[in-house]
């Protein structure tokens, strides 16, 4: 993995090598339905950012950027189907964020925090074309800004 997290646990770096998967299910996921834009749109940036974002970002996209497609889809098939259900288990389980952002290097859990709020933001606005004007739903509205991920100090 990457040396900035390398002191971390299993889990811990596993978190934040599953953390782009978490913000696409939890986004495409915001109205019950997965919608193929926004997963397709999901794929699109996760390749972008292995090569667009600060070096050891772009390595926690590069990680998973050749098998992004199958990931994502084996992520929502192992989620609750229950829309809520599946939105509160995203929202932990991404909370664990906060607990890890102290103890990684403050630029780059700074930049990560960012790149996963980009993220957010373009997977919702994946079926409004390349630009987007709104929001699909208010679940949608609230959950794109990951607001229960802390912007790290």
């Amino acid at each position: 993995m990457h040396s900035k997290i390398e002191h971390l646990s299993t889990a811990e770096k596993q978190l934040i090598h599953d953390a782009p998967l978490l913000v696409t299910a939890l986004i495409a996921g915001s109205d019950g339905d997965f919608d193929d834009a926004e997963i397709k749109k999901a794929i699109k940036i996760i390749h972008i950012k292995t090569y667009s974002e600060s070096k050891d970002v772009r390595g926690v996209y590069r990680d998973i950027d050749a098998h992004s497609e199958e990931m994502i889809d084996d992520l929502i098939h192992s989620l609750p189907s229950v829309t809520y259900d599946r939105t509160l288990f995203l929202k932990e389980k991404l909370s664990g964020l906060n607990q890890i952002f102290p103890k990684i290097d403050a630029i780059f859990a700074s930049e990560l925090h960012k790149s996963l709020r980009e993220l957010a933001f373009y997977v919702s606005r994946a079926q409004d074309g390349e630009i987007g004007i709104g929001y699909h739903n208010e679940q949608e509205k609230h959950l794109v800004h990951l607001d229960f991920i802390h912007e790290p100090s």
